[in-house]
């Protein structure tokens, strides 16, 4: 689990594991491209304690996460889980910021406002450049698909990366040699 790219882990005092993963396909599963947005600017609104909560429960990998984020009766009434409100609505942002938006900055993305966010793009994008199959696309958060897009295709204007481009690594083989 690499939290660098955004995938969450939280265990209760009585040693319950919830595991969160800001993957494209959960992104994909809260709505339509409009309405993930929608979803994400309302963690910093009047109902972010619900839109955390949606998101929390769309991106975690166990079944049943009610005794951690609580839940909504048919009458409407709020029962806390253990998590506090706050808390979820952090994560909740955290998750969303890893798998919708990534580590650019928004200089480096130009700044521009969206309406939607739309993931098959991300995820085809990741299939033709990365030669990715669709599972493995869908599997990746946005901080991920970044970090490997830039691996894979190196701005030459940004500073010099730790790992050696290929041609960086035959040159260092063919010297020693």
């Amino acid at each position: 689990m690499l939290i660098e790219h955004g995938y969450s882990r939280v265990i209760t005092a009585d040693g319950l594991e919830f595991t969160f993963c800001p993957s494209f396909a959960r992104i994909a599963a809260l709505g339509r491209p409009g309405e993930i947005l929608h979803t994400f600017k309302g963690l910093f609104g009047s109902d972010a304690r619900l839109n955390a909560r949606y998101v929390l429960v769309t991106l975690c990998e166990q079944e049943d996460a009610t005794g951690l984020l609580g839940w909504l009766d048919a009458d409407g009434n709020d029962h806390p889980g253990s998590m506090p409100a706050q808390e979820q609505i952090c994560l909740a942002a955290h998750l969303l910021r890893h798998g919708m938006v990534g580590t650019v900055t928004k200089a480096e993305e130009g700044g521009r406002p969206v309406s939607e966010f739309n993931v098959a793009e991300y995820v085809a994008a990741a299939r033709v450049h990365l030669q990715m199959n669709a599972e493995d696309a869908e599997a990746l958060s946005m901080s991920e698909f970044q970090a490997l897009f830039e691996m894979k295709f190196p701005d030459a204007k940004k500073k010099k990366r730790d790992v050696p481009t290929r041609e960086e690594y035959r040159a260092a083989l063919a010297a020693m040699s």
